[in-house]
């Protein structure tokens, strides 16, 4: 049992997964096991001491209030997982629950309650090798096979492409990868001018350097470099590196080659206010920063949609990240 036998309206039609909560009615009393993946400790105007969670599982993600009343057992942190009795509310037209007791349950696998790729990783990483392995130029060939060692290769599997905003859980990395080099191939069919090869190279190292912007023990968790230095700039510090190693073993890599897969990756986010140092200055640079805008949009648009809080048939509650708000009706 998740609690102490003898607990007050204990719902028996449990337990219910976070996908499941958001549709039950205001007031009515659930329970079940969720991961805390984030926490904020607050005071109310009386001073008292009150939480802030977000807890999640497989399905989706809700907030928890926690105030001083609750019955706690065990230490809250991010990354554990708690059993949860609590009601179903409504704050500012978003679905919430507030908390009556909870465990922490050393015994369950964190692992279990995170989200993973639509598509299983063994079908990912299938895609990327073909992709990789239609590469014709050498010289990409032997960068793209010299970066992808078994070490980083494993750390590239595990990443999450973000923190919070898109593919945000482990194998996100690699879904958003490889998603990002089917739209640029596909594009490649219409505009014949693009350098496929390129595009390929691009698609794949534009965010080499998440592998160490992020920590996902659990949850995902900026390193110290990633906050100070940033994906962008770690990219390509791999690549001038690795680049450099091969020249010193005398292996050719040409000059104006290593220019354009570093200008792709420092240009990928589009504009200056966006993190890269540099715009967009050829036409493969461009491309790649569209399919990877698109897929990153495509992804928030559908978690949006389809995790969608609030009573309102046709329009999501204001997203303030967004500055906008989602139509959720689908035709």
């Amino acid at each position: 049992m998740i609690f102490v036998k003898g607990v007050v309206g204990l719902d028996k039609k449990g337990p219910y997964i976070i996908q499941e909560l958001r549709e039950k009615s205001q007031g009515t009393q659930i329970w079940g096991k969720y991961l805390i993946l984030e926490k904020v400790q607050r005071k109310t105007k009386d001073g008292k001491n009150m939480f802030n969670l977000k807890i999640g599982d497989s399905s989706g993600e809700i907030n928890v209030v926690v105030w001083e009343n609750c019955a706690i057992s065990g230490a809250l942190e991010v990354g554990a997982v708690i059993g949860l009795l609590g009601d179903v509310g409504v704050y500012a037209n978003r679905v919430q629950v507030t908390a009556r007791k909870m465990k922490v349950l050393t015994d369950e696998d964190p692992l279990e309650y995170l989200k993973a790729p639509n598509i299983s990783i063994d079908d990912l990483v299938y895609k990327l090798n073909t992709m990789i392995d239609s590469i014709k130029d050498d010289h990409i060939t032997n960068l793209i096979k010299r970066i992808f060692t078994t070490e980083l290769t494993e750390e590239f599997i595990k990443a999450p492409a973000a923190k919070k905003i898109h593919h945000n859980y482990s194998g996100g990395l690699l879904e958003h990868t490889v998603t990002v080099c089917e739209l640029c191939l596909k594009t490649c069919e219409t505009y014949p001018m693009l350098n496929r090869d390129l595009l390929i190279a691009g698609a794949i190292l534009h965010d080499i350097g998440k592998i160490d912007e992020y920590n996902i023990k659990v949850v995902p968790e900026y390193t110290v470099e990633g906050r100070l230095i940033g994906h962008i700039v770690l990219g390509n510090e791999l690549i001038t590196k690795t680049i450099n190693e091969m020249r010193a073993e005398g292996i050719e890599f040409p000059q104006k080659l290593e220019w354009m897969i570093k200008h792709m990756i420092l240009s990928h986010h589009g504009v200056l206010e966006y993190g890269s140092p540099v715009v967009p200055l050829f036409p493969e640079a461009f491309l790649l920063h569209m399919m990877d805008n698109l897929d990153a949009k495509m992804f928030v648009f559908d978690e949006k949609i389809t995790t969608s809080e609030g009573e309102d048939e046709f329009f999501t509650p204001y997203d303030s990240f967004f500055e906008q708000l989602f139509f959720k009706y689908r035709y």
